[in-house]
């Protein structure tokens, strides 16, 4: 025969169990199938190269990942002056970063052809 202090026992232990039970039993929840989305990692550490989209001049600022401060350049002429200038060889990676309200065909524009010259986007922002 259960006395009453073993009763209160007894219940407050299982309470206990059940308790930590519960997050165990969540995190099951989910179906398998459908899984959350992977963000897709970053290719590197740190980009070769910085390009600043800025709205407010219309213009892109290059630099490399080394530098302090970078170059004014239009954004149609970046590519010729990361290749020809900075001497930063296809297949490298670069960063874009934005300043003020930018112009998405702009940033678009640009960033496709930093892509067909071979450049890689660092990803994983």
């Amino acid at each position: 025969m259960l006395t009453r202090k073993t009763h209160v026992v007894a219940r407050v232990s299982i309470s206990t169990a059940l308790a930590s039970l519960v997050p165990l039993l969540l995190m099951g929840c989910g179906s398998p199938s459908n899984p959350p989305a992977a963000v897709s990692p970053a290719i590197a550490a740190k980009p070769d190269v910085i390009v600043t989209f800025d709205g407010e001049r219309h213009t892109c600022v290059v630099a490399l990942y080394s530098e302090a401060q970078g170059s004014i350049v239009s954004c149609p002429d970046i590519v010729p002056f990361i290749r020809d200038e900075l001497k930063v060889a296809s297949g490298s990676i670069y960063d874009t970063r934005t300043v003020a309200q930018v112009d998405a065909g702009e940033v678009a524009k640009t960033t496709q052809s930093l892509k067909d010259a071979g450049y890689r986007f660092i990803g994983g922002h």
